[in-house]
């Protein structure tokens, strides 16, 4: 089964790019199958590539010296999986990516994308858009941490992740949210009441 790139081709920051800017694109790139419990990227690795998940779910999470482990997002279909910031500085990921299902993802080489950039105004505009967007997703992510109750923060789970609750065990969850499980257990147990 061919991977689809259209779902890529459909996101709003796409609706500027020629034809021709499209087909550089997907002869330059190429799809990877990811199967469950796979790294996509490494603690420690350096990043070269950014991923667009097809199909599939990833976490990404940090893991702290004493082995716990910290989900600090999720990548569903139709959305952009990497260490950003590695793989533009050029060093080693803070965090790992995992398929917590198996996935599918086209691969972009950062080389590649940077060409892209300096042939067409619009892949660079593009690539702005979608830096932007995860920009804001990781200041509202900040926030999320600072002000919410854990209540409110698994509220806003289930309304940026919807269905996922189903997808993942809620011990995965519950690290997103920064709580326990048996805290987790607590604010489902109290939606029943």
């Amino acid at each position: 089964m061919d991977i689809d790139y259209s779902a890529i081709r459909d996101l709003p920051q796409a609706a500027q790019l020629s034809d021709e800017d499209w087909n550089l694109f997907v002869e330059r790139t190429r799809t990877k199958r990811i199967p469950k419990g796979v790294t996509l990227i490494q603690a420690g690795q350096l990043v070269k590539h950014a991923y667009f998940c097809t199909m599939g779910l990833f976490r990404l999470y940090y893991t702290l010296q004493d082995g716990r482990e910290y989900n600090v997002a999720f990548t569903v279909e139709n959305d952009f999986a990497t260490s950003y910031g590695a793989m533009v500085m050029g060093t080693p990921s803070f965090f790992t990516i995992e398929a917590m299902e198996d996935s599918a993802v086209i691969e972009i080489s950062y080389d590649i994308l940077k060409e892209l950039m300096d042939k067409s105004r619009a892949w660079e505009r593009f690539v702005y858009k979608s830096v932007e967007r995860l920009y804001i997703r990781k200041e509202e992510r900040e926030r999320e941490l600072l002000y919410l109750t854990a209540k409110e923060r698994y509220d806003v789970f289930l309304v940026k992740y919807p269905g996922l609750g189903h997808r993942i065990p809620q011990y995965h969850i519950a690290s997103y949210l920064g709580i326990t499980p048996v805290s987790l257990s607590r604010i489902l147990h109290s939606e029943k009441d």
